[in-house]
C-alpha cells in the first residue's frame, strides 16, 4: 500500500519550511497564508518521480526549480527555471535567446545554496534573492495546485499555481519545458 502526504498549513507548522520562504509567505502572502500547504515526507523520495509514484499522486501536480546562471561577457544574471514534472528545461535554446545571453548552464550548487539558505533538492521559487528573474513555463499553470519544494529536503509544498505569478520577477516563458 502506497503512503499518503498529509498536507497541512504552513502557518501552524511554519518548521517544515525554511525560514527564508516561510518569511516571504507571510510577507506577501498574508491574506492567502491559509492557502499555502506543507506535507513532510521521506527524503529519499524528494525526487518528482520518486515523489509522486511512491505518495501516489499525480505528476501533473509537481513542478520543479533550476537555478540557472545566464552569462554575456562578465555579466552573470540568476533566473530559476519551473518546469513539470517529468519535463526537461530547454536551457540552450529558450532562455539563451530569451536572455541575450552567450551561455546559459546550471548554477553553481553551493553558490545556490548559500544564496538562497534552501537545501539541496528542495529549492522552489518562494523567497529567491529578488534580482533573480523566475521563468514558468506556461504549463505549470494547468493545474490549479501545484506542489514544488519547500526549502528543506523532508517536506513539499503545496498551494495555488496562480500565486506564482504573484512573485518578484516571474515571466511566462513559452517552450521553457521540453518533453522528456
Amino acid at each position: 500500500m502506497k503512503e499518503k502526504l498529509d498536507f497541512v498549513k504552513v502557518i501552524d507548522n511554519y518548521d517544515l519550511v525554511c525560514s527564508r520562504s516561510y518569511n516571504y509567505i507571510k510577507t506577501r502572502f498574508s491574506e492567502e497564508i491559509n492557502d499555502f500547504y506543507v506535507a513532510e515526507i521521506d527524503s529519499h523520495y524528494m525526487d518528482g518521480i520518486k515523489l509522486f509514484e511512491h505518495y501516489d499522486i499525480s505528476n501533473y501536480l509537481g513542478v520543479n526549480c533550476l537555478i540557472c546562471e545566464c552569462k554575456r561577457g562578465q555579466n552573470i544574471n540568476y533566473a530559476a527555471l519551473l518546469v513539470p514534472t517529468g519535463y526537461r528545461y530547454n536551457m540552450s535554446s529558450t532562455v539563451r535567446k530569451h536572455t541575450n545571453s552567450r551561455m546559459v548552464s546550471v548554477a553553481d550548487l553551493e553558490f545556490v545554496l548559500s544564496s538562497t539558505n534552501m537545501e539541496y533538492g528542495s529549492i522552489n521559487p518562494i523567497g529567491l534573492p529578488s534580482c533573480w528573474k523566475i521563468f514558468i513555463d506556461s504549463k505549470v499553470l494547468d493545474s490549479d495546485m501545484i506542489i514544488c519544494g519547500s526549502g528543506l529536503k523532508h517536506s513539499k509544498l503545496l498551494l495555488p499555481s496562480r500565486f506564482l505569478l504573484k512573485l518578484e520577477n516571474v515571466e511566462i516563458l513559452s517552450g521553457l519545458a521540453k518533453e522528456d
